[in-house]
């Protein structure tokens, strides 16, 4: 399952961290990035889609999250914002 993150607004500290004061996104394993994105996206005001961004991609994702499932992450930058995006698989 592919869920992707727009990320824009936050400075070179949010991805890079400063000391042990704050721990930056790149900083953090996969499965840490997904779950600090998913719960900060409020916050930060940053946009995710599921999938095709589908009613049925929402539960799938909710029913592989409940087993202990395999993430791997690329950033990649674009015009004005970065794009975080995961494969989310089945271990």
């Amino acid at each position: 399952m592919k869920v992707t993150f727009i990320l824009k607004g936050v400075t070179d500290t949010f991805y890079e961290g400063r000391g042990d004061a704050i721990v930056g996104l790149l900083n953090m394993s996969d499965a840490e990035k997904f779950a600090y994105l998913n719960k900060a996206r409020h916050d930060f005001g940053f946009s995710m889609k599921i999938g095709t961004g589908q009613f049925r991609d929402a539960v799938e994702l909710n029913q592989i999250l409940r087993e202990a499932p395999a993430f791997t992450f690329t950033l990649e930058p674009r015009r004005g914002y970065k794009l975080a995006t995961f494969q989310i698989t089945k271990a």
